[in-house]
């Protein structure tokens, strides 16, 4: 008998900004063939059919975890129960801090271009120093590479390499730009410190 008792909270993306979408009570069970997936079995409703037509614009929050959506099944569409198949979203701590900088520049009166760095966005981060790991010594994207950041997206800055970082009060730039499983919900950026040169 399936006992439905584990809380997850299904999160949907509207206008880009993922929200809280309900809280359901689930039976949760191991995949066969992946480590990294759990199945969510939840009670039917006409409203969780929604995540049959737009499995990318969902989410589930369990224990801490993200999970995309990868498969959704109504048994013999006998709208009693529904199976989403999950996949765990993996990334690093977020224990660092980061600060996104955009440039804005202006002209004096001579003509000359200048900028300035503006903040715009405080984020929680994870943040990997270079090392001797297979991640950078075969990545070609990690070669010019100092550091490496994780962070949840910010919806209203389509965040790119015309940007600056600033963590543990160090500034560095982004040398690319990778939306995590292209879900539009974490971004990593491998990227340069930038050394002074004054003095």
């Amino acid at each position: 008998m399936r006992v439905y008792d584990k809380s997850i909270i299904v999160q949907r993306r509207t206008g880009g900004v993922w929200e809280n979408w309900k809280k359901l009570l689930a039976f949760v069970n191991k995949t066969k063939d992946s480590t990294d997936s759990l199945t969510f079995e939840v009670r039917y409703t006409q409203s969780i059919r929604e995540i049959f037509s737009y499995l990318e614009d969902f989410l589930i929050l369990y224990r801490g975890d993200i999970f995309l959506i990868d498969d959704y099944d109504d048994f013999m569409e006998q709208h009693q129960t529904v199976r989403l198949k999950a996949s765990v979203l993996r990334i690093g701590r977020l224990t660092a801090t980061l600060t996104i900088l955009q440039k804005i520049f202006t002209k004096d009166e001579n003509g000359f271009k200048s900028h300035t760095l503006k903040p715009v966005a405080t984020v929680p981060c994870y943040r990997e120093r270079r090392n001797g790991s297979l991640k950078w010594t075969n990545d070609a994207t990690f070669a010019e590479a100092t550091d490496l950041f994780q962070f949840r997206a910010v919806p209203e800055i389509p965040f790119s390499t015309d940007y600056v970082i600033e963590c543990d009060g160090e500034r560095f730039t982004p040398l690319s730009v990778d939306d995590i499983k292209g879900r539009g919900i974490y971004i990593q950026t491998p990227a340069r410190k930038v050394v002074s040169t004054v003095g």
